[in-house]
């Protein structure tokens, strides 16, 4: 945890934390994205933020848990999920 401290750059991680306190830190600062599973979505979508589903479970789209984000293959198909997450986003105005 003190590596990943070191290397956001003002950022903070939250861990071991519910949804109502991460629904919190999202209301309490600027934020333009959110990584998390389906369980994220009405906080991605109250807060009108871009959102990238990832980790487990994600049982509102079909096909995610075959794809990893790990590794170059991984981490080309997260960089596309991102992008779509953010054009997605700015689709809504």
């Amino acid at each position: 945890m003190q590596k990943a401290k070191s290397v956001t750059d003002g950022g903070e991680i939250l861990n071991g934390r519910d949804l109502y306190e991460l629904q919190r830190a999202v209301k309490d600062n600027e934020v333009d994205i959110l990584f998390g599973n389906t369980k994220c979505t009405p906080i991605a979508k109250d807060e009108d933020i871009a959102f990238v589903r990832c980790g487990f479970p994600v049982y509102d789209r079909v096909g995610y848990h075959r794809y990893g984000i790990m590794g170059y293959h991984g981490g080309i198909y997260l960089t596309d999920m991102i992008t779509n997450a953010i054009l997605e986003r700015g689709e809504r105005g």
